[in-house]
């Protein structure tokens, strides 16, 4: 799926540009650099974003990828780059961070949220266990349903409740999509978005300030989307 960073470009991948990740290098920069920092990174795919993290400084990096195959391409990203502060589990994010109690000081949580059925559950654990977040995912706006297959699949909102904090959560329906051998999704046959108000709404709730939003993408051809990056004081 992914281009491998020089000087491996020429083992054949994919043609995602994930080694070199605009939303990632943001994120560090926009968080003062992550040099000298532990990372708890949550579904690495491939493992590029491990690997832009151990290039920018960071102490330890350990990841979690629920998916096998994901899990197993991670493995050898890590002996072919030479990760070697990179540590690959393989497990559910969330049962990870529950069971934990190791503290990080940045969670990487890019593409995995709106593969989630509890979104805010997995904030909150992230709450627990960061002090700094660096995210991408879909959200749910009303854009999403001008485009037939969207609309399809997320169905009307619904409410949702996390230990008292009650939210709005829209299913999405993943259908046949499981049963493809590239499917990277998540464990369920459905996921839940939040709408972008309830993501900001949830992040306050367990304490994260200083929220900056970028790569805001309305019209993404897989749904809105946007990064931000947040700190817990």
């Amino acid at each position: 799926m992914s281009r491998l960073s020089p000087p491996l470009e020429g083992v054949v991948g994919g043609q995602a540009e994930l080694f070199d990740d605009p939303r990632i290098t943001w994120g560090f920069d926009n968080l003062g650099g992550i040099k000298g920092q532990t990372v708890l990174e949550l579904g690495p795919l491939e493992g590029a974003h491990s690997y832009m993290a151990q290039r920018a400084g960071a102490s330890r990096v350990t990841c979690v990828e629920a998916n096998t195959t994901a899990f197993l391409k991670c493995l050898v990203v890590k002996e072919l780059l030479q990760l070697d502060r990179c540590a690959f589990l393989c497990g559910d994010v969330l049962e990870y961070m529950a069971a934990n109690t190791e503290d990080f000081d940045l969670c990487i949580a890019c593409g995995i949220m709106y593969h989630m059925t509890e979104p805010v559950r997995m904030l909150d654990l992230i709450s627990q266990r960061a002090s700094r977040l660096l995210m991408w995912t879909h959200v749910y706006e009303d854009a999403a349903l001008q485009s037939p297959q969207l609309a399809r699949r997320l169905e009307p909102a619904t409410e949702a409740d996390h230990d008292g904090f009650r939210h709005r959560v829209h299913r999405y329906r993943y259908a046949s999509d499981t049963r493809l051998a590239g499917f990277c999704g998540g464990t369920s046959q459905y996921s839940n978005w939040l709408p972008r108000e309830e993501l900001l709404r949830a992040l306050a709730h367990f304490g994260w300030r200083d929220i900056t939003i970028g790569f805001h993408e309305p019209e993404h051809p897989h749904g809105p989307a946007l990064a931000l990056t947040a700190v817990r004081r």
